[in-house]
């Protein structure tokens, strides 16, 4: 597949010297950065486990986000000292 992208100048400009700098031309290193990006989990696959649990927990959406906010109190506490 060919395809034909119209990328800003700013990022092209950007993009040129990352690419220089690993010693690649803009081409090589763009394409190894869409192949990278394609290969990435999306958010739901990551969290697809945790969904699950959540579903089968019977925990109705107002306990979760007690829950959830429990946890963050209990982080940012441990981080005050």
């Amino acid at each position: 597949m060919s395809a034909t992208i119209t990328i800003p100048t700013e990022l092209e400009q950007k993009i040129a010297g990352r690419a220089a700098a690993q010693g690649k031309n803009v081409e090589q290193f763009a394409l190894e950065a869409l192949e990278r990006a394609a290969e990435l989990p999306s958010v739901r696959e990551l969290l697809a486990d945790v969904y699950q649990e959540i579903d089968e927990s019977g925990l109705t959406s107002e306990e979760l986000d007690a829950k959830i906010e429990a946890a963050v109190q209990e982080v940012r506490t441990k981080r005050r000292g």
